[in-house]
């Protein structure tokens, strides 16, 4: 006769356990966690602009901007802040009075300074206006460092030199930007609408919303509307400008997305004070970053269009 005996009953885990080991496991993810956006909240500023410096960006030591305008010219502009911002006038020999031509004030990307524009210089000086691209504060041989209120202090200080000092009135004068460009471009255009003088029209390109909402697009884990610091928030400034609109954007922008430019778009006025309709563009087959490789003659049609009608 042989013994049997019973098995034995298998292990229960210990509910007591497994609790503390989850309560730990979460406790170090939301420190984890915590401290990312600590770190993204100090480092924001640096993943946002992307300035190239130097000490000098004379026109002259670019050659292709003075094929294109031979009567191109550095400029320094004294801001209210005691800081230079620095740029080019670009003029052709035929525009030597203001009132020939309209004058576009072109405001650029986040990345980069002036000298790296001369695509755009080149579909401006076709559309025949004279431009005045100016570097932020923070960018190119620009006085200073470069945030959402220094970005604004260099179109202030933009507006008031083409105004006061080359003596353009505002209705000969376009206001026209890319990217983060097309946000500073919104603040100037809407600040001076509000002060009741409207510039001839308005172009943006590849822009946004607001920058709370391009950012919440791509950290969509991180809690950007409390963190943010610059917030950019054109679809707010949009519904004061009264003067001609152009949004131009690509379909297959991965960084702003299209429903973003879309956003701002249904933010303007349907029209401008003197009746004509703003105007939606898209770009077909274009990203961000190549605007003028696949879309060149749309963007540069557009803008001509606006042009001739002032």
């Amino acid at each position: 006769m042989t013994d049997t005996q019973p098995e034995p009953e298998p292990t229960r885990p210990d509910p007591t356990r497994q609790f503390e080991f989850l309560r730990k496991l979460l406790r170090k993810i939301l420190t984890i966690y915590i401290v990312v956006i600590i770190v993204l909240g100090f480092l924001q500023r640096s993943l946002l602009y992307h300035p190239s410096t130097a000490e000098s960006l004379s026109v002259a030591s670019v050659p292709d901007v003075l094929r294109l305008y031979p009567d191109a010219e550095d400029i320094e502009i004294p801001c209210e802040s005691g800081e230079i911002v620095r740029g080019w006038l670009l003029k052709k020999p035929a525009a030597a009075l203001a009132d020939e031509r309209p004058l576009v004030v072109y405001l650029h990307g986040n990345a980069g300074n002036r000298a790296g524009r001369t695509a755009w210089y080149q579909i401006l000086e076709s559309a025949n206006a004279d431009v005045l691209a100016i570097d932020y504060l923070g960018y190119g041989d620009s006085d200073g460092k470069v945030s959402e209120s220094t970005l604004e202090i260099s179109c202030d200080a933009a507006w008031a030199y083409a105004t006061e000092i080359l003596g353009y009135r505002p209705n000969q004068i376009v206001i026209g930007g890319t990217s983060l460009g097309g946000a500073a471009a919104v603040y100037l255009c809407s600040k001076q609408c509000t002060a009741g003088e409207d510039p001839a029209g308005l172009f943006v390109v590849a822009t946004f919303s607001s920058m709370v909402d391009v950012a919440s697009n791509l950290y969509w884990w991180l809690p950007v509307n409390a963190i943010l610091v610059d917030r950019y928030p054109s679809d707010e400034r949009a519904i004061r400008i009264t003067c001609p609109v152009v949004v131009m954007h690509g379909d297959q922008d991965t960084l702003v997305k299209q429903h973003l430019g879309e956003r701002l778009f249904e933010s303007f006025p349907a029209a401008s004070a003197n009746g004509v309709e703003k105007k939606w563009v898209s770009l077909p087959k274009t990203g961000h970053n190549d605007l003028l490789s696949k879309s060149p003659h749309h963007i540069r049609d557009e803008i001509q269009k606006l042009l001739n009608s002032i």
